[in-house]
């Protein structure tokens, strides 16, 4: 399982939200180049960078910050916040990112989405951000008739790289993972998912650790690692990476 660390930019800052409240921002680091370095140095492969001012305003708002995150370390880089159109992501995947996540376009615009697709396979990621079983899109703040199902029958056979389901009431709050949500996205999407939302310590990570062979390929951490809920080399050790 891959462990993905979060890095959410706010005018410049990493912070933390809950569910998804840009009101209820928390800085973490002023220096998300720094913050990344960090993760870096504790063993991680991955890192999850989300612009959220990007996700808020639909063009990208933290890029000169990213791009200097992707050439300071040497691991991959899995982005999302802002990607609304083919331009933007033909130019991430330039400058280095390995996977950009599409959120929003899956509602307004899902015959560019497999645009994307088909010139990325394998490269693109699907933002599933889920409140009340619908879709949510444009930083969480509208919420669409969506359903997950609805997204699987228009993207399941599709070569995309996997599906981050995230359960929105869940995110930042610290208060466990919800283990039949993540397994109801399983059964509904064929390719591998993500999980995303209310991860709190290491028994959450073994516990989806544990169901790993369903199709859970990783999961994305924020706040637990910042708040030291969460230490990222015991979190390794879960996951099997040295």
């Amino acid at each position: 399982m891959i462990l993905f660390p979060a890095i959410d930019i706010i005018n410049g800052s990493c912070v933390r939200l809950v569910q998804g409240k840009m009101d209820e921002a928390t800085v973490f680091n002023k220096d998300p180049v720094n913050q990344a370095k960090i993760f870096e140095s504790k063993g991680c492969k991955w890192i999850h960078v989300v612009d959220l001012d990007g996700a808020i305003k639909g063009k990208s708002v933290n890029k000169e910050i990213i791009k200097k995150i992707i050439s300071s370390v040497n691991i991959k880089i899995q982005l999302g916040g802002g990607i609304r159109n083919i331009k933007t992501i033909d130019e991430w995947f330039k400058i280095g990112v390995e996977r950009l996540v599409i959120g929003s376009l899956i509602a307004n615009n899902p015959n560019l989405v497999k645009e994307a697709i088909k010139k990325y396979p394998g490269k693109i990621v699907l933002g599933i951000d889920l409140i009340d079983d619908r879709l949510a899109i444009e930083g969480w703040v509208k919420k669409t008739n969506i359903s997950a199902t609805d997204v699987a029958k228009n993207f399941n056979n599709l070569n995309i790289a996997s599906f981050i389901c995230t359960n929105i009431k869940k995110d930042g709050a610290m208060k466990g993972i919800d283990l039949n949500f993540i397994l109801n996205n399983k059964n509904i999407f064929k390719k591998p998912i993500i999980a995303s939302g209310g991860v709190t310590n290491l028994k959450d990570l073994q516990i989806l650790k544990d169901n790993e062979k369903i199709g859970i390929e990783g999961v994305i951490c924020g706040r637990a690692i910042y708040e030291g809920k969460i230490d990222i080399t015991e979190a390794n050790k879960i996951f099997g990476i040295n």
